[in-house]
């Protein structure tokens, strides 16, 4: 089955691929993709050790693992070739109202910085564009906010026409350096900012926005301007300082003061779980020997490519198990419910390479309105559950 897997993402990377990425290097980046998501890992010791045992060639594990650091030395195999093109496909036949786009850095052991934009999808974080740089270091060749203007123009040729957008980002963002690059685009956005930041009423009276709710079980929403320091924007405010917060939850957004906004800046945390699956539970970036940036880029491609398809698989399991009637019987939270897409597709894939399963693998996004799968699938079981119980 291992062969039969491999001819398929062999496929979807040839179909989503830059034409003029050669037949060669497709065949390398298919290698590097599928030992990545064996090996539940990045480190090219531990790639080269998933492939011996997948039987996909003859070769001895020194031998693959010398061919593994070759793929890092392909120049061909960039995001803008390998990743964009799937993603923009897969964007555009999901044919999604509206897409949410979180953006946020992280780092590998303070060695590498990358700045990762990425696209929410049913409680999961799909990544569409990033940018490394060496940690520790002054940027020299471009500030902080040119590589974050960078990135946003190449993640508006990934999105489709017409398709409305909100960004969430932390309070790293938290500042007009960041929203004023979004309005050309037409873009929305939640961000969270500093308590001391200034809120100005349209009655002319200026707070502090964490003044607005001084204390716990508070919350405001509001409509005035922001960022004094910076001259004065005109933006909501949506403050909720929870019982069980030390401090309150400050968000402003070119959005009307509703309180769904502090739900809709609730997924930007997914984007914290991709962080986790490519550094420790996933991919074990943390783990990896590799530090030149060149390639490392290419690494990056490899474990980008490996979370597409194993979210994609996700959905196709998850589709399967809404499909199948509930029971009516189940009272808590389904044990699926438990596991995330990233998981339900690393176990379908799996179960492929041990020939444990024929289905045919779909690779598709769909439901992009569906609420996260968790809550999704708890609906489906608390659905039937209801309504089979007997009237009163």
């Amino acid at each position: 089955m291992s062969h039969e897997l491999y001819q398929q993402i062999k496929q979807v990377l040839t179909e989503h691929s830059d034409p003029r990425v050669r037949p060669s290097s497709l065949e390398r980046l298919t290698l590097l993709v599928l030992g990545i998501i064996k090996a539940e890992n990045a480190s090219p010791a531990r790639i080269a050790k998933a492939l011996e045992q997948l039987g996909l060639t003859a070769a001895t594990e020194e031998s693959i693992e010398r061919r593994v650091r070759r793929i890092e030395n392909d120049p061909s195999l960039q995001a803008s070739s390998c990743v964009h093109p799937l993603a923009r496909n897969r964007l555009q036949l999901g044919r999604p109202q509206r897409l949410i786009l979180i953006i946020d850095p992280t780092s590998q052991d303070e060695r590498v910085v990358m700045l990762t934009v990425s696209v929410w999808y049913r409680g999961r974080a799909l990544p569409l564009a990033w940018a490394i740089w060496p940690g520790q270091q002054p940027l020299t060749d471009a500030g902080f906010w040119e590589r974050v203007a960078t990135l946003l123009q190449i993640v508006a040729g990934l999105l489709p026409v017409g398709v409305s957008v909100v960004w969430l980002a932390d309070r790293a963002f938290g500042s007009p350096a960041f929203t004023d690059l979004l309005v050309p685009y037409g873009w929305d956005y939640v961000v969270r900012v500093q308590d001391q930041t200034r809120f100005r009423d349209q009655r002319g009276r200026e707070f502090k926005i964490g003044a607005l709710v001084s204390q716990p079980n508070r919350r405001t929403k509001r409509h005035g301007q922001v960022f004094k320091k910076r001259g004065w924007r005109w933006a909501s405010v949506v403050a909720f300082w929870g019982q069980r917060h030390s401090s309150p939850l400050c968000l402003v957004t070119s959005l009307p003061p509703r309180w769904e906004v502090i739900a809709l800046y609730r997924r930007r945390y997914p984007i914290e779980a991709m962080f986790r699956h490519y550094k420790s539970y996933g991919w074990q970036w943390e783990r990896g020997q590799v530090t030149d940036l060149a390639h490392l880029e290419r690494l990056l491609v490899g474990m980008a490519l490996a979370s597409w398809l194993v979210l994609l698989v996700g959905t196709q399991v998850a589709a399967e198990l809404l499909a199948q009637p509930a029971t009516g019987q189940r009272r808590t939270r389904p044990w699926v419910a438990k596991q995330s897409l990233f998981t339900l597709g690393l176990h379908r894939l799996g179960c492929w390479l041990h020939g444990a399963t024929d289905r045919c693998l779909a690779w598709t996004l769909a439901n992009w309105d569906a609420p996260n799968w968790s809550a999704q699938i708890s609906a489906h079981h608390a659905r039937a559950f209801v309504f089979a119980l007997p009237p009163p």
